[in-house]
């Protein structure tokens, strides 16, 4: 049996190492027991001292014994070389390597391998650091920065992310690009809009015997008597008939009784101007044969109480089967009247020539 010495050594290290306590070895009966206090100091524990045959020292009231000191001591240095350990047995295959960052698995998935919620990328594998904008998901916060305030990350395609303006100092949102306009264009003054063009007022008619549409022809005087009266040519219709009026026999005196009188309605042209033509029609001086034939132009249908606008001749002899143009006379009331005079000789020497004028059609354009 070993003696008391020994088993008051013996207790002192099952206190030191509770967790593996020793198992003495087995020795001959005259040998001495010093197993116990070698294997003790080879544990770096020091015993406390025991005075032989006495029991072991109790700790005061209130404080730690020092065999559970040192224990906790020997715990703490087992459980801080435990991870160095594991580390050394997991990442021993590459030489520089250390154990990969939490949140990362060795071969990486689709994406970076970086798992949402465990941890932020490392800076030096490529990710963005904590706390910088840009490192968070669509709707996280950044760090510190509640969700949907000034410095969270905006949505997609908005600063803060790949595609849009770059964040603004302070972490507050960035400013929306800004878009150069150019100066509108001046706007011209305007004055007060043109009056419309004034509708042009026109007129055109046709008078004659067999002519309508507001004209006339009357031959005043007229009388038959053979070749030397009032001798009509034609078929009556308008443009294809005509008259012929006998002269008074003197070029310089009229038979007031007598006279041709073609007469417009001028409708809605009731002040303003008329461009006068008189057709002269083939014949020989029987039919055609006023060289010249004299006209008067008035403003009204009574002729003989008015005073005409204005006079023309026509040496009918020289333009028979033309129309010709005599001039533009003023009107007023709507009314235009030509009177052809019957003044002119018909005789040459001491033979009568029955010579007359034709009265065929005249044409009035006027406007006001």
């Amino acid at each position: 049996m070993s003696s008391d010495a020994e088993q008051a050594t013996a207790v002192a290290v099952a206190a030191t190492e509770p967790a593996a306590p020793a198992v003495p070895e087995p020795k001959a009966d005259n040998e001495t027991s010093t197993a116990p206090a070698t294997e003790a100091a080879a544990a770096g524990a020091v015993p406390p001292v025991v005075d032989a045959g006495t029991d072991v020292e109790a700790s005061p009231p209130g404080r730690m014994s020092k065999p559970v000191i040192v224990a906790a001591a020997v715990a703490g240095v087992v459980l801080v070389a435990l991870p160095l350990a594991f580390s050394g047995l997991l990442g021993g295959d590459q030489s520089g390597e250390g154990p990969e960052a939490a949140g990362y698995a060795k071969d990486l998935p689709p994406g970076g391998g970086f798992v949402p919620g465990l941890a932020a990328p490392p800076a030096d594998k490529g990710g963005v650091p904590a706390g910088q904008p840009g490192n968070q998901l669509p709707g996280q916060a950044a760090d510190g920065v509640p969700a949907g305030q000034a410095g969270a990350p905006a949505e997609p395609g908005t600063a803060g992310l790949p595609g849009g303006p770059p964040p603004a100092a302070g972490g507050g949102p960035a400013q929306a690009p800004q878009q150069h306009q150019g100066q509108p264009p001046a706007q011209q003054p305007q004055g007060p809009p043109a009056p419309p063009a004034a509708r042009t007022v026109t007129y055109e008619g046709t008078a004659g015997r067999g002519c309508g549409g507001g004209t006339g022809f009357t031959g005043y005087g007229a009388y038959s008597d053979g070749k030397a009266g009032w001798v009509n040519h034609g078929n009556g219709g308008c443009g294809t008939s005509f008259v012929s009026i006998p002269m008074s026999g003197d070029a310089n005196k009229d038979d007031t009784s007598a006279y041709g009188l073609w007469t417009f309605n001028t409708g809605p042209v009731t002040t303003g101007s008329c461009a006068v033509s008189v057709f002269v029609p083939n014949g020989d001086v029987t039919e055609v044969g006023g060289s010249p034939s004299v006209y008067r132009v008035f403003d009204r249908f009574a002729v003989d109480k008015g005073t005409p606008v204005g006079t023309f001749q026509i040496d009918q002899v020289g333009n028979r089967g033309r129309w010709v143009n005599v001039g533009t006379f003023r009107i007023n009331g709507a009314k235009l009247a030509v009177q052809l005079l019957n003044r002119g000789r018909d005789w040459s020497g001491s033979s009568k020539t029955y010579a007359h004028h034709a009265a065929a059609t005249v044409k009035a354009n006027c406007q006001a």
